[in-house]
């Protein structure tokens, strides 16, 4: 049987400091010499995982930004991503700035595959500490700009914010509005704020899984999570890991529970169980 292992990164394969073990690290890349096929599936984009998976085979195509993108790290190569709709992208980033927000919005050139990440504003100290850390590898792919006006040739794939979570619920009302959209709502593992995420309304984490598993062929999948932004990669799976310091209503959904990610305990699972 061919079995696919897919984790969640922050809060669940990465320890509390948001990196990767060398324990971890050691376990994945002596496992894939016998044939793991191991991914991630998370709501980093393509731009910020791939340094944090820098060593460690990764064996099968990753879903980034909940599902907006399945990337090819072998061939350095997009498979699949979903863009949002001129009018929608619209309406969206009007939602945000009446609230007086300014989100970042993540843009794509699926000929040149480049991306650009644009804000107006940083309004909050994890704005412009997220800002900071982007642009240190990303240069100028992230850049302030006077409107969310779309760069010819690219096409609007995900909105992003991190703000209070009494703000965000209000703004939460009103995307429901929008027809060709769909959210993810959770709180962020490092600080008290929350995560508002926008994308195409057939985006999920589950549909990122099912085409993972389509491109590699995999009779059986094992996901591992720890937030409610993992819900939906629960469900496609077979079998479902919840970390130990996941959220309650994710570890409800759960199969089974798993030491916490600060014991290396999705590598150590998955050596268990690809060994039987």
């Amino acid at each position: 049987m061919k079995t696919l292992y897919i984790t969640d990164l922050d809060g669940t394969f990465l320890t509390n400091k948001g990196t990767v073990s060398e324990i971890s690290k050691q376990i994945i890349n002596r496992l894939s010499c016998d044939g793991l096929l191991f991914s991630v599936a998370t709501a980093r984009s393509v731009l910020s995982a791939l340094p944090l998976l820098d060593g460690i085979n990764v064996t099968a195509p990753i879903v980034a930004m909940s599902g907006v993108v399945v990337y090819d790290t072998f061939r350095h190569k997009t498979v699949k991503y979903y863009s949002v709709g001129e009018n929608d992208f619209n309406s969206l980033i009007s939602v945000f700035t009446s609230h007086k927000k300014a989100p970042f919005a993540f843009f794509f050139n699926k000929k040149t595959e480049e991306y650009q990440i644009i804000f107006t504003e940083l309004k909050l100290g994890i704005h412009k500490d997220y800002y900071d850390i982007r642009h240190k590898t990303l240069g100028e792919l992230i850049h302030k700009a006077d409107s969310y006006e779309i760069p010819k040739d690219f096409e609007p794939i995900f909105v992003s914010i991190c703000d209070g979570h009494d703000d965000l619920v209000k703004i939460c009302a009103e995307l429901d509005k929008i027809g060709g959209v769909t959210y993810s709502f959770y709180k962020d593992t490092y600080t008290p704020y929350w995560f508002l995420e926008v994308f195409n309304s057939q985006v999920s984490k589950a549909n990122g899984l099912k085409a993972v598993k389509q491109l590699i062929g995999a009779d059986r999948t094992v996901a591992f999570g720890d937030n409610r932004n993992d819900l939906a990669l629960f469900m496609e799976a077979d079998l479902k890991c919840a970390v130990e310091n996941a959220v309650d209503e994710l570890k409800e959904k759960a199969d089974i529970i798993i030491g916490s990610n600060e014991d290396d305990s999705v590598a150590k699972f998955i050596e268990n169980d690809f060994i039987k």
